[in-house]
């Protein structure tokens, strides 16, 4: 199969894509990474230490450090954090035109909107994976799934879910994109947000009254995807719950180390876009507004 595909950001997410298409396609597979990422993977490849893809190295015959450098592509997936996506959105003009599909493949339910005010055609998808880049900057994927699930949007799509299914990479079409990803976000909003702010671990969560105010969330989370108009289940704030339960005491979320280290991360994604959404909507989410000012607050000292 005759095609080209783009990758922009070889982090946690575009690493474990990258792998097993770079595997399969080698130099159909393009990847923008800038400074000593690009430059290693361009020295020495990409290297997956993976429980579900296994042990291995790739060869990258194409990394630039911008997309300009490279010509109209028919894929383009972008893994970046949300906040490098409006730039990205006019970096991929150069190698986007009507015939290329674009695939946001990122935290969170607004990155499809932001990208459709650019070029190409845009696909909304959900990533399930735990990943991420080290500091030698390869890339560890842990635990039995990784999995894609990407918008039906016909012919282009279908074409795109057998290039990555050929490649071994799990992908599930879908003709309801917005469900599948307020399915994903209700539960991050909750977790990622209070494990931040309360500087704690999912075992914390557990008790009163962090308990209470993590199922407040996940209801008011619930409320705001529905009248976005996700076909969110009416018990699904009661199953994120009983989720919760159910994860190890000593897990943390990517939020939380970010915070840990300093860094803001994804709060926006998370928390306040869970807000500006709620308000759009005339809907209140006291709990969530209460979690997200004492991010704010520790962010500003940073």
């Amino acid at each position: 199969m005759s095609f080209s595909l783009t990758i922009v950001g070889v982090g946690g997410v575009g690493g474990v894509m990258a792998g097993p298409l770079l595997r399969k396609y080698g130099g159909q597979i393009h990847l923008v990474a800038r400074g000593r990422r690009g430059e290693h993977l361009r020295r020495c490849g990409l290297t997956l230490h993976s429980d579900v893809y296994g042990e291995f190295t790739a060869e990258c015959p194409s990394v630039v450090e911008t997309p300009e450098a490279l010509p109209v592509q028919d894929y383009i997936l972008v893994c970046v954090k949300n906040g490098a996506l409006p730039e990205v959105t006019e970096q991929i003009r150069a190698i986007a035109d009507e015939h290329t599909l674009v695939v946001p493949v990122m935290n969170g339910v607004t990155a499809p909107e932001v990208m459709r005010r650019g070029a190409g055609k845009v696909a909304g998808s959900v990533i399930y994976t735990v990943s991420g880049a080290g500091e030698d900057h390869s890339i560890t994927q842990k635990g039995k799934f990784t999995y894609l699930v990407l918008e039906d949007l016909g012919e282009k799509t279908t074409l795109l879910h057998s290039i990555l299914t050929d490649a071994g990479i799990d992908c599930r079409l879908t003709g309801d994109i917005k469900t599948a990803s307020w399915n994903k976000y209700v539960f991050n909003c909750a977790y990622n947000t209070m494990t931040a702010a309360c500087s704690t671990d999912a075992g914390h969560l557990k008790e009163e009254p962090l308990r209470s105010d993590f199922a407040a969330i996940l209801a008011e989370a619930k409320a705001v995807g529905c009248a976005a108009g996700a076909a969110l289940k009416e018990d699904m704030a009661a199953k994120e719950l009983h989720r919760l339960d159910k994860t190890t005491d000593s897990s943390t979320s990517s939020l939380s180390r970010d915070f840990d280290a300093k860094r803001a991360g994804e709060m926006e994604v998370f928390s306040g876009d869970l807000v500006r959404m709620a308000k759009d909507y005339g809907i209140g989410t006291p709990v969530m507004e209460r979690y997200y000012e004492k991010l704010l607050a520790m962010a500003a000292e940073f």
